[in-house]
C-alpha cells in the first residue's frame, strides 16, 4: 500500500536545511514546489540529495526563482533510498518556501 507525505517548509534560509529524510528504499519524490514571496528580488535555490556527510546528487544549483512566482524543481520522479536526505538553502533568508510531495510505497 502507498503512503503519500505532503511535508513543507515554510522559509529557507542560507544555511542548508533538511526537508525530507527517507525511512524507506521505496520513496519517491513526485514534486519539489518553491516559491518566492519577495515581491522585488529574485532569490536562488540550491537543493541536495545527501546521504551521510556526502552529496550524492545536486538536484537544483542556485537556481533562480523570479519575484513573486514559483518553480517545480523535477521534471520527473527522483527515488530517494532509506537513510537519504533532501536538504535546501536560499540565496537569502526568509523569501523561499519549499513543498515536497512524497510516495512511500
Amino acid at each position: 500500500m502507498a503512503t503519500f507525505d505532503n511535508f513543507t517548509i515554510a522559509t529557507l534560509d542560507t544555511a542548508n536545511k533538511n526537508i525530507y529524510s527517507s525511512t524507506s528504499d521505496s520513496t519517491i519524490v513526485l514534486s519539489i514546489l518553491v516559491s518566492n514571496t519577495n515581491g522585488s528580488v529574485t532569490q536562488d535555490v540550491t537543493v541536495e540529495h545527501v546521504e551521510g556527510a556526502t552529496i550524492v546528487a545536486e538536484v537544483a544549483h542556485t537556481i533562480p526563482v523570479p519575484a513573486d512566482a514559483s518553480l517545480e524543481l523535477l521534471a520527473n520522479k527522483y527515488i530517494l533510498p532509506s537513510g537519504a536526505t533532501l536538504r535546501a538553502k536560499s540565496s537569502a533568508s526568509g523569501y523561499l518556501s519549499v513543498a515536497t510531495s512524497i510516495v512511500v510505497v
